[in-house]
């Protein structure tokens, strides 16, 4: 993620690596401060103080660094801001009623097609509501009561309203022509360079695993779980290395829901699918592709939360599938199964700040190359493929280092980790991870 762009900048050259943020925003942990915010927000929506409540409410969103969150009192009303990637929330509050919108499009023509999709999907909301402002805005909308109001109630329906939002602008300006977008000046467009090499990591990435796949001697309609793999881990690696929106995010995001969906078909019917899916992301141009690349501010996570030893747990119960392939020389499969952990992880659920980076070093080593081309000074793996050893240590121990005040327990076991070949170091190092206590020391 962003936040720990520079965290394996080089101390003796003095180099700082690149601004460039992987992964989708996470606010599942908040330090000790934010968690008295929410406890004052409660107390004070206890005592009917509607406004102190939500001004606490707001504190406890906000993210210092981020900056993501902008509120003012005055003369008993509270107004605010809230940003949610290309998406600005806007809003009011006081002792009756709390009220927040988004918009998310501007009509230049209407389409029915437009309407009766977002009739649909006004169905399927709990909290907000699509709808057209008067100056020909679509909007998404949050109304209540203040009695009503309780911080639980605001927290989910302003996640819900601003990640619905986020997510639809691109899709729908992209689907639907008449609509053009609106209130995206916050956003922070990345250089040409940068969107060109990103382009050219998913066009490869997906003829590499077709390649793969055409050259394999494995018998896929007897293995279809390989062939999962392999597609599954090129979903998460898009999603997490590229970090895109609209129509290339919400193709990973029908990947996912397609695979794991209970809807009676089989492992061959879902691959068929997701192989289809990306042979539309292989035809797209560079010229849609750019346009959603860009960094952005965010206040809610879209990943859940989940205790530590859930994610323990499935790499544990996962990584040992790799030594059946490698046994029979099927490589690509092998190494498609960690890469799919560590995908898996990062696009399902919200963890620790060191976990998160622990998972992301994996990525800075067996995606060398990419990183390489994004200006990335220190490298894992040498000009001739070899693991360098000291180096990953030392990024390990540079985590813990940074973490270790919240965190004391963390204590990787460095030398349980194999760096013979890249095999050996994919295994040992996910049950190195699988190993480590990620507790808070507040929370215990």
């Amino acid at each position: 993620m962003g936040f720990f762009k520079n965290l394996f900048s080089s101390s003796k050259s003095g180099s700082v690596n690149p601004d460039i943020q992987f992964g989708r925003f996470s606010d599942s942990y908040k330090d000790e401060v934010k968690y008295d915010c929410w406890d004052k927000a409660l107390a004070h929506y206890e005592e009917e103080q509607y406004v102190q409540a939500y001004t606490s409410f707001f504190n406890y969103l906000l993210d210092d660094e981020l900056g993501n969150v902008t509120f003012k009192q005055e003369l008993g009303k509270l107004t605010f801001t809230l940003y949610q990637g290309s998406k600005l929330i806007t809003g009011y509050a006081d002792s009756r009623k709390f009220y927040a919108e988004a918009k998310v499009a501007k009509f230049e023509a209407e389409h029915i097609g437009v309407f009766r999709r977002l009739l649909e999907v006004n169905y399927q909301l709990k909290y907000s509501r699509y709808a057209i402002d008067n100056e020909q805005n679509l909007t998404i909308v949050f109304s209540t009561y203040s009695i009503d109001g309780s911080p639980y109630k605001l927290y989910y329906a302003l996640k819900e309203l601003a990640t619905k939002a986020d997510n639809a602008d691109d899709v729908l300006i992209s689907s639907y022509e008449g609509l053009s977008p609106i209130n995206n000046t916050h956003i922070r467009t990345i250089t040409h360079t940068e969107k060109q090499l990103k382009y050219q990591y998913l066009k490869s990435t997906i003829a590499e695993a077709e390649e793969a796949l055409a050259s394999s001697n494995l018998n896929i309609s007897k293995h279809p779980g390989a062939l999962s793999y392999l597609y599954l881990d090129l979903a998460y690696r898009i999603d997490y290395l590229l970090k895109p929106e609209g129509k290339t995010m919400d193709t990973v995001v029908l990947i996912n829901h397609a695979f794991f969906k209970e809807n009676g078909k089989t492992i061959e019917q879902k691959n068929g699918y997701i192989k289809n899916q990306f042979n539309k992301l292989k035809q797209r141009t560079f010229e849609k592709f750019e346009r959603e690349l860009y960094e952005v501010k965010s206040t809610f996570g879209v990943t859940a939360p989940s205790g530590q030893s859930r994610i323990l747990d499935f790499i544990k119960s996962e990584i040992g599938n790799m030594d059946w392939y490698k046994a029979n020389g099927h490589d690509t499969f092998a190494l498609a199964i960690p890469s799919y952990i560590v995908g898996y992880c990062l696009y399902s659920y919200s963890m620790p700040s060191p976990m998160r980076l622990l998972l992301q070093l994996y990525y800075r080593v067996t995606e060398y190359p990419y990183f390489e081309q994004l200006g990335f000074k220190d490298s894992f793996v040498n000009k001739s493929s070899v693991l360098q050893a000291n180096k990953i240590k030392e990024a390990i121990k540079i985590i813990v280092k940074t973490y270790e005040e919240d965190y004391d327990q963390l204590d990787p076991k460095l030398k349980a980790v194999d760096y013979t070949d890249i095999f050996s170091f994919t295994k040992s190092y996910l049950l190195m991870i699988a190993d480590m206590n990620y507790s808070r020391k507040d929370l215990r």
